[in-house]
């Protein structure tokens, strides 16, 4: 079984000083128990980045399932990238899927959203094999993985691609984020003004089309929403209350939680790691909207 390397997460949407560098390589408690059903580059599509890794539970049956999409402005990160989340999730009788999509600059927006579709594709034909249930299925990100796994939750013709729809999903996570409005984005200015201009193009009404908020008019008919911020009033804070607010005002269900003594970085380096927890709010989530 390859090792899996934890590697300095890119400051994304809202970093926060004081972040905290990873070990060059997870502690043993990190590493996937040696009986974790493990499957590491399984092909969900023809490119090189359309892979994915699966962590299963030893002797699991019809488990929830939560597959993660990395951060890295939507131009490098990797699905190694998973700290101790593996060996969390499994101890605690959840199938863990990380998965890649394509990256800028080989690949523009759209994209990164069909891959992450393909990928829910993929799990809801084969993760039986692995010991979940394809019915129990949480859509997470992080940073602009919150960015992707909100609008695929949210627009349905990402999923409707692969004969899928947002209620397919049990719930979708966003674990730290901040670009829910990509015009919004643009307008503070930053480095991120480059980010979205480089991957998405540089028409503002394809920023508008690929924003969650353009969207979440759909929540009525879309999944449970968690959104977890690091810093209570920061800019990535308010535009996660923003978001939510909007999918409640559809009918739909989101909350926002504050993670306690976090950074935007450590929200993901540490999910999971021995005493945290800020776990424990994600589990409650992910057991509470697939039971």
């Amino acid at each position: 079984m390859r090792r899996i390397l934890v590697l300095l997460a890119a400051a994304g949407f809202a970093a926060g000083a004081g972040a905290v560098a990873p070990p060059a390589s997870p502690p043993p408690e990190a590493v996937p128990a040696a009986d974790a059903v493990v499957k590491t580059d399984v092909a969900y599509g023809k490119d090189e980045k359309q892979r994915l890794d699966v962590y299963g539970p030893k002797g699991a049956r019809g488990a929830p399932v939560v597959v993660y999409v990395h951060g890295g402005e939507w131009t490098k990160g990797d699905k190694a990238d998973v700290g101790y989340k593996p060996r969390w999730f499994t101890a605690n009788g959840v199938v863990f899927v990380s998965t890649n999509y394509r990256l800028y600059p080989a690949a523009r927006f759209p994209a990164h959203a069909e891959d992450v579709a393909a990928a829910v594709r993929w799990v809801a034909d084969h993760i039986a094999g692995y010991g979940g249930d394809p019915k129990k299925v949480v859509l997470m990100g992080h940073s602009a993985g919150c960015h992707l796994v909100t609008l695929v939750g949210l627009d349905p013709k990402y999923l409707a691609g692969v004969r899928l729809a947002p209620a397919d999903l049990r719930g979708v996570v966003a674990w730290s984020g901040g670009a829910y409005d990509l015009v919004a984005k643009v307008a503070e200015g930053g480095t991120y003004k480059g980010h979205i201009a480089n991957a998405f193009g540089p028409d503002e009404a394809a920023w508008r089309d690929a924003s969650p908020v353009t969207h979440a008019k759909t929540g009525g008919s879309a999944p449970p929403f968690l959104f977890a911020a690091y810093e209570k009033g920061n800019t990535a804070h308010r535009a996660a209350e923003r978001l939510a607010g909007l999918i409640r005002d559809a009918g739909g269900k989101a909350e926002v939680v504050l993670l306690k003594d976090r950074t935007h970085t450590t929200a993901n380096q540490l999910l999971g790691s021995p005493g945290d927890e800020t776990g424990d709010t994600l589990l409650r989530f992910v057991r509470e909207v697939t039971r």
